[in-house]
């Protein structure tokens, strides 16, 4: 049974793979999936996923590539996504 989305589209990010973790999380969470199904879309663990979004793991070049293919976008959307969330922070 898939577990329930309860992550924060908003949390605060202060490194590059903080806020890449964060549009990671951002992403998964606006089309509904867990973290269970986006590993099954990509042939990563759920245990990944979750080290992705937290920060204890920094993502490659690969599994940012795998991650976009995942959500029908380009890797240098997400890149982008994430300078301007880093860019942001402190506006909020």
């Amino acid at each position: 049974m898939p577990k329930k989305i309860c992550a924060s589209k908003y949390r605060e990010s202060s490194t590059l793979s903080e806020v890449v973790g964060a549009e990671l999380t951002r992403l998964r969470v606006a089309r509904d999936w867990s973290q269970h199904k986006l590993a099954d879309e990509l042939g990563y663990t759920e245990r990944y996923i979750g080290q992705l979004e937290r920060c204890t793991k920094g993502p490659t070049l690969r599994t940012i590539a795998d991650i976009a293919e995942a959500f029908a976008t380009k890797p240098s959307a997400i890149l982008r996504a994430a300078e301007r969330r880093q860019r942001n922070r402190g506006t909020r």
